[in-house]
């Protein structure tokens, strides 16, 4: 009688207390309704960190909605709330034997996801403000939760907002790499790499990284890796060009666009990217020589065009500062006449450059002193108002 005593009044004190931490659930349910967030996330807390409720899909219910509030009206409260808001959503998503959520007693299998969305939202919004404020860290972990939220997304909702892996991962990239983390950042852009991300510059930003860890072949090598997909991305090619001229190998990369040029005479890049290098080691000659054989290719292509139209303007120039540095007339008049030549054939391929892109800076700026160099200021001011615009 004494034992059977003791475990009926064990049973009673166990019922008491799980009654009184469902209680703390329809409390914070009050505190919510109410809008009062400190006692809401007092209640919640307490049932949370219980055993008896710390699993409770009604639990995870209002926990959910409570630190999704404090996250978005008052997040001083607790710099955690998104992270906590997050988890508790992912948790009511969790779906019982027959595929059903757990919470749907309470909230609708819609509710739940617009307020993961939410979370999703205020994740990369704060991102972004941590990464602002130089805390790359934090920022990095605020990107990295977003990751959970994407594949249940069923509307798309966060990728109209321009929030997908893609983009979530290019900005951990700057993250990591303003930490001075080359692992992770080469990690990062090693993975947008093999999801095929529409960006050129991370291979740019790969070879850099390799060029600070002194492996200059693996940063020839994605290099060459980006050019193959982005052929006609000027930055690529520059920094290709630049990096073999930095290690004085430029007639290594001449020799083999010569024989891509031999296997493929058609193909006008080829042509335009060895008529860089010519350019950038001051062979005007054979630079100009390829310009103009990019261009039989390929008439439309901006890069010749600018390129071939830059290099006529800067012989105009560099012979008209020799002319004005004399003080011989005959000398001075026939270098002027040199230098109005240069410009008059720089003029058309800068023009057709504009009228292939028309928001170009450098092209605007050159056509804007070329035009005052030939007198036509009423075109050098209309260039001037277009650079303008592009400044607003």
């Amino acid at each position: 009688m004494i034992k059977k005593g003791i475990l009926t009044l064990a049973l009673a004190t166990v019922s008491i207390v799980t009654f009184a931490q469902k209680h703390n659930i329809v409390n914070a349910s009050i505190a919510l309704r109410n809008e009062e967030f400190v006692d809401a996330k007092k209640y919640i807390d307490e049932a949370y960190e219980t055993e008896s409720t710390s699993n409770d899909a009604k639990m995870w219910n209002y926990r959910s909605k409570i630190y999704l509030q404090i996250a978005l009206k008052q997040a001083d409260l607790d710099k955690d709330a998104v992270f906590k808001a997050t988890e508790a959503h992912l948790k009511c998503l969790q779906t019982d034997k027959k595929g059903r959520i757990v919470v749907r007693k309470w909230t609708a299998k819609e509710d739940v996801l617009a307020g993961m969305v939410q979370c999703g939202y205020k994740l990369f919004n704060k991102a972004i403000s941590e990464y602002n404020a130089g805390d790359y860290n934090s920022a990095l972990k605020h990107y990295a939760a977003i990751f959970d939220i994407i594949p249940l997304d069923e509307e798309d909702q966060l990728k109209r907002g321009n929030i997908t892996k893609e983009t979530i991962l290019y900005n951990s990239f700057f993250s990591a790499y303003k930490m001075k983390d080359n692992a992770k950042s080469k990690e990062i852009l090693q993975e947008l790499i093999d999801i095929n991300f529409n960006e050129p510059s991370i291979f740019t930003h790969m070879s850099n990284i390799y060029i600070e860890e002194k492996n200059t072949d693996k940063a020839l090598e994605y290099l060459a890796l980006g050019r193959e997909m982005f052929e006609e991305d000027q930055a690529l090619i520059n920094a290709e060009i630049n990096l073999y001229i930095q290690l004085g190998r430029t007639s290594e990369l001449i020799g083999k666009l010569g024989e891509a040029i031999a296997l493929d005479d058609e193909n006008d890049l080829l042509y335009f990217n060895r008529g860089t290098i010519y350019d950038q080691e001051g062979d005007i000659p054979n630079a100009e020589k390829d310009y103009l054989k990019a261009l039989d290719l390929n008439p439309t292509s901006f890069g010749a065009n600018y390129n071939l139209g830059a290099l006529y303007f800067n012989k105009g120039v560099e012979t008209n500062n020799k002319a004005n540095g004399t003080s011989k007339n005959s000398v001075y008049a026939k270098l002027k006449k040199q230098a109005d030549a240069a410009f008059a054939k720089a003029l058309p391929y800068l023009e057709a450059a504009h009228d292939l892109d028309t928001e170009d800076k450098n092209t605007l700026l050159s056509l804007k002193q070329l035009y005052y160099l030939n007198n036509d200021y009423a075109k050098s001011e209309e260039m001037k108002k277009l650079i303008a615009e592009l400044k607003k």
